[in-house]
């Protein structure tokens, strides 16, 4: 096994471990909160969104539902 092709497998054994980690077995991830799978992984979502036009009004889409499954906030803003 050359250098090369063991580079590429420590490479993809590392992303494979942080996504498992980041999806299933982080706290922030036992905590069941809603969003993108994509963007729990890696900043790709963020930099396709930009890339769009459309992060803020996603981003302001997400809180939204974040804050109607956190019961803090209603979509209206009735607690502030």
């Amino acid at each position: 096994m050359n250098s090369g092709t063991l580079l590429a497998l420590l490479v993809g054994f590392s992303v494979v471990a942080k996504a498992i980690w980041e999806l299933y077995l982080s706290p922030l991830a036992r905590q069941r909160i809603p969003g993108p799978r994509l963007a729990a992984v890696s900043d790709f979502w963020h930099t396709w969104l930009q890339i769009r036009g459309r992060r803020t009004f996603t981003f302001h889409e997400l809180f939204e539902v974040s804050a109607f499954y956190s019961g803090d906030c209603a979509a209206d803003f009735t607690c502030m």
